[in-house]
């Protein structure tokens, strides 16, 4: 579980400050969720850029987990990247109590005597 997930950013400058403080929180959840999930394969996040010229870039991200059994996609657009990133990090941390099998307590119904 210690291994690190391998995480593929497409769209993103990479001379900017706030890519990498968006790589920095993307692999920081990546590690939290992989407790729980540790059939993470791979990691890619795919941004558009919208007016890049102009005084305001509009991003469109995707993000997309690869596990061993589905694949889990999650998209998000605004004007701030930072926003997006936390907005995606939310919506994948959210899987965390579908996956937490070890949170189900057996019932007391189904106990042999």
């Amino acid at each position: 579980m210690s291994s690190s997930i391998p995480l593929f950013v497409i769209g993103l400058e990479n001379d900017e400050s706030a890519s990498n403080l968006f790589m920095t929180k993307i692999s920081a959840a990546l590690e939290k969720v992989q407790q729980v999930i540790p059939d993470i394969i791979e990691a890619k996040i795919s941004v558009k850029t919208q007016n890049p010229e102009g005084s305001q870039t509009h991003y469109d991200a995707t993000f997309t987990v690869k596990t061993s059994k589905n694949q889990l996609v999650y998209t998000e657009s605004d004007w701030d990247i930072l926003k997006i990133c936390d907005e995606l990090i939310r919506k994948f941390e959210g899987e965390m109590p579908k996956h937490d099998d070890k949170r189900q307590r057996e019932s007391i119904r189904k106990r042999e005597y």
